[in-house]
């Protein structure tokens, strides 16, 4: 979608828009060469140094648009200032974090001096750009951004319509030899302030090939959780021929974990959970019948929400959280470090 399509929704005058946009444009490449690097070089003709090759209208163009709608463009300017804002007080964090012990740093409320766990700015900048594509273009307004990060759906699933009663979809690689780093991510709690923090690995061959997600969990900040999501999924999964999900899973301590499904191409969106408790040490088999899946949006129940698509699904999370469904808390959640192993992830039918 071209910048000047953009422009004549967005922004009533030409002037508006070029000021606008450079300003936006200058705070991404600020951003850009702190967390991420060097702004990637644009070609002759066009800006497109956008990340994943995305092409945008140089602002000369977009300043000939058609003006359109004032409250728009007070909404974006305003947005802008925020994000600015957002910025520089995250930034601030860090360096003051720094300032103390490895991990902390020292608050001061009212008179009163506590000693607050630092957010990492420049996790929490990875971590959207790995399903995001470009963590800078959240300075647009919604409706502004381009779609997330994709990857090719598993090569395992290709074959899951067959009439097998049971199926491979997920067997993290072994078929279409794709780096796990390359589909899968470590989606924390750094994204809404937390320090937790995961990791993946994979070791094994064929049906002995296992994921290993470690990390370790805090309650501080308000956080409580660490889990890893698969990007896009394209073509998104069709499994409607099947009833549900199935692996085996291994943890060293006893622990609760969900796994969410979405069927939908949002980043912060409708999803469906279902819980799953481990024995410590045993290696367990799980399965995940779709009709028991819970339909909520960030942890809250939706009661109202559409039935789930087993034919469309995009993408596939496992959560370790301190949190269950509607706030309550879950109960065999453990604070500090953790390890699961997972094996392939296969469609059953019954």
């Amino acid at each position: 979608q071209s910048c000047r399509r953009c422009a004549r929704q967005v922004l009533r005058r030409p002037l508006l828009m070029a000021a606008t946009g450079l300003f936006a444009a200058c705070i991404s490449r600020c951003l850009h060469a702190v967390f991420l690097g060097p702004w990637p070089a644009a070609t002759s003709g066009s800006s497109e140094g956008s990340l994943r090759g995305r092409k945008t209208t140089q602002l000369s163009d977009v300043a000939a648009a058609a003006p359109l709608g004032s409250s728009a463009a007070t909404f974006a300017t305003a947005q802008s200032l925020a994000l600015l804002a957002l910025t520089a007080a995250t930034a601030t964090a860090g360096v003051l974090g720094k300032r103390w012990s490895p991990g902390k740093r020292e608050g001061v409320r009212a008179g009163r001096t506590s000693l607050q766990a630092s957010w990492e700015p420049g996790r929490f900048a990875k971590t959207v750009a790995f399903f995001k594509g470009n963590p800078w273009k959240l300075l647009l307004p919604g409706f502004l951004q381009d779609g997330d990060a994709k990857v090719p759906a598993p090569a395992a699933a290709r074959g899951a319509a067959s009439s097998a009663t049971q199926a491979v979809i997920i067997d993290w690689g072994a078929s279409d030899k794709l780096p796990i780093a390359e589909a899968w991510g470590p989606l924390d709690d750094v994204v809404m302030g937390g320090v937790s923090s995961s990791s993946l690995s994979v070791r094994g061959e064929g049906e002995r090939r296992r994921l290993t997600f470690t990390g370790r969990t805090s309650r501080a900040n308000n956080g409580g959780f660490c889990s890893f999501r698969s990007r896009l999924f394209n073509p998104p999964l069709n499994l409607k021929d099947f009833s549900g999900l199935v692996f085996t899973a291994r943890c060293k301590d006893g622990l609760r974990y969900k796994i969410q499904l979405r069927d939908n191409n949002e980043w912060d969106s409708l999803g469906w959970a279902a819980a799953f408790d481990l024995a410590p040490g045993e290696e367990v088999e799980v399965r995940i019948p779709f009709g028991t899946l819970t339909p909520n949006f960030r942890s809250q129940i939706q009661k109202d929400a559409p039935p789930f698509r087993p034919d469309s699904i995009s993408s596939i999370q496992l959560v370790l959280s301190a949190f269950e469904f509607e706030k309550r808390l879950n109960p065999r959640f453990k604070e500090g470090d953790f390890q699961l192993e997972l094996g392939p992830i296969s469609a059953y039918r019954e």
